[in-house]
């Protein structure tokens, strides 16, 4: 069932920037739907590349995807995902993207066979040397409600094998994301 999981990380990229909240995103924090009647005001984090290049994925660190990403993954109803409106500002441009709002947090990290290092005091994970899913946990959820999630443990987002090849299938490919197969992904892959 590990197998079946990938994590999804930015395309590696001087071009590709990051984004950051031009408004408050606490609401977002609460792991369940947000209410909204206008777009999420975002803007290019820091570093700002001089020339930006806006691609389909870009990392909040939640996604925010293209028009076309959002159109090809809709229609498989994600459960705990929440499609809102994004207001992009770049320069004097203001562009559209959607805020893949992950909502549905799963706790499936097997803590016996990952290899973890946690904060001091409260327990939480500081970083993941080696992410093993618990797959119990996993098959005791229904297909149809895990094909993307949250880790409760740590905000890393996990797509189903098939969410993957829709959205790797698409004509030209996506730009500004990769998949990492989990059994690769530690907290170093987006520097690989």
């Amino acid at each position: 069932m590990q197998s079946e999981y990938f994590v999804l990380m930015r395309e590696r990229s001087q071009e590709h920037p990051l984004l950051a909240w031009d408004e408050s995103a606490l609401a977002f924090r609460k792991g369940r739907p947000v209410h909204r009647s206008e777009p999420v005001r975002l803007r290019l984090g820091e570093p700002a590349p001089p020339k930006p290049r806006m691609v389909d994925h870009h990392s909040l660190p939640a996604p925010v995807v293209s028009a076309r990403l959002k159109e090809c993954m809709e229609p498989l109803s994600l459960q705990g995902v929440q499609w809102v409106p994004a207001d992009v500002q770049v320069g004097d441009a203001v562009l559209h993207y959607w805020l893949m709002h992950m909502w549905r947090r799963v706790h499936c990290v097997d803590r016996t066979r990952s290899t973890l290092a946690f904060e001091v005091g409260d327990g939480a994970v500081l970083s993941i040397d080696k992410l093993v899913l618990d797959e119990d946990v996993l098959s005791a959820v229904p297909l149809e409600e895990r094909l993307a999630f949250r880790l409760e443990e740590a905000v890393v987002h996990l797509f189903h094998r098939s969410v993957v090849d829709r959205v790797m299938s698409l004509t030209p490919p996506p730009e500004g994301l990769r998949f990492i197969p989990v059994s690769d992904w530690n907290d170093s892959a987006g520097f690989r």
